[in-house]
């Protein structure tokens, strides 16, 4: 998750509700190849109880997001900005490094929202957020869920005294920790990370909130499905890996992932 907002601000926009600058920025997602470009601008933010009176955010003039296909921009998906929740890291949010890189490292403007609400005083040690995430059925939008800084909503309160899932590596700038196994139906998956150095028999696990599918690795996936009834695989031309799984609809089977 990146730690930078972004607005696509209509045409007829009002003005004088923010001011632009001449700082270029290009964020870039995936694999690098869509994003968004635009330049710095200011405008008071406010979400919730929380306020800032002048927050440093994307001034969008070009996004391309399906590259494959006609060339669809955020507004085709019903996408009109983003928020990055990543690390707190000063210079973990592009667009506070392209300010630093114009008016020195002491430029603290070009901050992101959740800097600039974690250093609000009375914080004490509330410098957190919380995501639930939640569905209806098959093939429908999603429903409900919640987002909160620096509290939990009330059915997930105890996930205060729960144990803690550490950083894996330590000091990166991704939302990784380890993953210890796997089970289809009870039955375990033997597991074997790509990345260099990782414990044995354990998975580097990203958690990613902006993607609804998982990358894992195929070995590990081929595992997976295999042990599912009645699936199948066949091969797909247009497909990334050339080959896909089929599952029958009506089957149903009980797969676990354990953390911690």
């Amino acid at each position: 998750m990146e730690y930078a907002l972004f607005r696509v601000l209509p045409d007829d926009r009002p003005g004088g509700l923010y001011n632009i600058t001449d700082i270029p920025v290009s964020l870039r997602y995936g694999d690098g190849t869509f994003g968004v470009d635009g330049t710095v601008a200011l405008a008071s933010f406010q979400m919730g109880t929380f306020n800032e009176s002048q927050q440093a955010f994307l001034h969008v003039d070009h996004q391309v997001v399906d590259t494959t296909g006609p060339g669809l921009g955020l507004e085709d998906f019903g996408i009109h900005g983003l928020l990055g929740l990543s690390f707190d890291f000063a210079t973990a949010s592009p667009i506070n490094r392209a300010v630093m890189a114009r008016y020195g490292e002491n430029a603290t403007w070009g901050s992101s929202v959740l800097r600039n609400i974690f250093s609000q005083e009375g914080r004490n040690e509330s410098n957190f957020i919380a995501l639930d995430l939640s569905r209806t059925d098959d093939l429908e939008d999603t429903d409900g869920g919640s987002f909160s800084i620096g509290e939990y909503a009330e059915p997930w309160k105890a996930v205060a005294q729960a144990p803690k899932l550490y950083q894996y590596p330590q000091g990166g700038n991704r939302w990784t920790t380890l993953l210890e196994g796997i089970t289809v139906g009870g039955s375990p998956l033997n597991i074997s990370s790509l990345v260099r150095g990782a414990p044995e028999d354990q998975l580097v696990a990203l958690l990613d909130t902006g993607v609804p599918y998982t990358d894992i690795p195929s070995s590990v996936r081929n595992d997976l499905y295999s042990r599912i009834p009645g699936a199948v695989t066949f091969i797909w031309p247009q497909g990334p890996s050339g080959r896909v799984w089929m599952l029958p609809c009506n089957t149903t089977t009980i797969v676990e992932f354990t953390f911690g």
